[in-house]
């Protein structure tokens, strides 16, 4: 009975992460719109349920939940800034809605957390994405009506692979944390797989690669790249301390280096992509967005207020000025700024930075794999919301990955730290004993 009840909840979780990822249900409801942000009446419902059976499963736990609940104030604190919005928001008949399930989000996060190790998330991670990879190849394959986009934009994209996805983009930006996530697994073959299975993740990385090459979206392959050139200097993070320094000094200067490199040749390299100087729009889209900040800079417009399309006074202004329906401000931190204001922006940073420093530190203390998942997780979260939008937001498992993570390194490092001061008191007990008995 026991196992039967283990086995439901990793069906359950599993099934949440799936729903959370915005596949299959939203592209099935509207096939022909490509905005990426489907609005659908099936996925707020299913959610619904999944956060009612979430706290139900809470409530037979509730101490090691709020054991670990307690570990980080800043997330608790952006979702009550997100649940405060409601006072001052444009869109009260939205704000109330999509806060709550913000909240339940966050705690979906957090139990996410403190149910399963980082080395268990990462498996129930690997069902999650096995499952949207081959459903997304089957749509594309089978029936190419809803996974490759043919007329959607008026067939700008044609031929690219969407998958379960609204949108290539979107596709392109989940396979890079799929593609993290197996080849962790990957890496960590020796403590997770039998021998006959190893060959499994690195299977489904293969696959991750080949749908951010089919969905020919140039910044998700572009940030595959870069997170795969990141992964041997971040495990080099690992050595003794005196190699630190060198190692930090030679990451300051690559980038550097490649900052110069781009800004000298950025019209080359942008012609290059098949893009304008101005980032296909996006610069001239972020000084209208920026304006409209100014006018309410503070605490913002209200959670999911800003962009509402021809429903909103400042997407529409946007859009008369732009000319173009874009959906969302192609950067996550002046989205986070519209919605919030720079109280929700700072608060963000601070809790980002603050993970950035767990990072590293989780990092340099384990040795398997899953070390590297907080920090490269967190790299992957930052160079996306450079030009697209992937911070907090509901039912979204960007956000709940972001969440399990502080949550799951801040409990597994006390464990770690203790076990390991444990082990080096009796240590040092068996030594006294011995020097006592010579």
């Amino acid at each position: 009975m026991q196992k039967f009840k283990v086995l439901a909840e990793k069906i359950f979780v599993i099934f949440a992460l799936f729903v959370a990822t915005s596949g299959l249900i939203p592209v099935l409801v509207n096939p022909v719109d490509a905005s990426g942000i489907i609005e659908d009446p099936f996925t707020p419902l299913i959610m619904l349920g999944v956060y009612s059976t979430m706290l139900a499963i809470i409530a037979t736990r509730w101490k090691s939940f709020f054991f670990v609940a307690q570990k980080d104030i800043l997330i608790w604190l952006l979702a009550g800034i997100v649940l405060a919005s409601i006072l001052w928001t444009i869109a009260p008949d939205i704000t109330p809605r999509r806060s709550i399930l913000v909240l339940g989000t966050t705690i979906f996060g957090v139990y996410f957390a403190a149910r399963y190790s980082i080395r268990e998330q990462l498996q129930l991670l690997g069902w999650t994405f096995g499952l949207v990879v081959l459903t997304s190849f089957v749509f594309a394959i089978a029936m190419p009506y809803y996974g490759v986009m043919s007329v959607q934009e008026g067939g700008a994209h044609a031929g690219a692979w969407r998958g379960i996805m609204t949108h290539k983009n979107m596709l392109g930006r989940l396979m890079n944390v799929s593609a993290l996530v197996f080849l962790i697994l990957g890496i960590n073959n020796n403590y997770i797989f039998e021998r006959k299975y190893r060959w499994l993740p690195w299977f489904f990385y293969a696959l991750s690669l080949a749908l951010i090459i089919l969905c020919t979206s140039k910044t998700a392959l572009l940030v595959f790249v870069t997170l795969t050139l990141l992964l041997p200097l971040y495990r080099s993070l690992r050595q003794k301390f005196t190699m630190l320094a060198p190692v930090l000094i030679a990451l300051t200067f690559v980038g550097g280096s490649a900052a110069i490199l781009l800004l000298d040749n950025l019209e080359f390299i942008a012609s290059a992509f098949g893009r304008d100087l101005t980032l296909t729009g996006r610069t001239d889209l972020w000084n209208v967005v920026i304006q409209l900040i100014q006018e309410r800079p503070l605490f913002g417009y209200g959670f999911s207020a800003f962009w509402r399309g021809w429903d909103s006074e400042t997407s529409a202004y946007i859009w008369r000025t732009m000319e173009w329906e874009v959906p969302y401000g192609h950067n996550g931190f002046l989205d986070l700024t519209a919605e919030l204001g720079l109280v929700g922006l700072v608060t963000f940073t601070l809790s980002y930075l603050k993970s950035w420093i767990q990072a590293i530190s989780w990092l340099r203390l384990t040795r398997t794999g899953e070390g590297l998942w907080p920090i490269m997780y967190l790299t992957f979260l930052l160079m996306y919301n450079l030009t697209e939008g992937t911070l907090i937001a509901h039912n979204s498992i960007f956000w709940i990955l972001y969440v399990s993570c502080i949550f799951s390194m801040a409990v597994e490092s006390e464990q770690m730290k203790q076990f390991n001061w444990s082990n080096a008191v009796l240590v040092q007990e068996e030594w006294s004993e011995d020097i006592l008995e010579s």
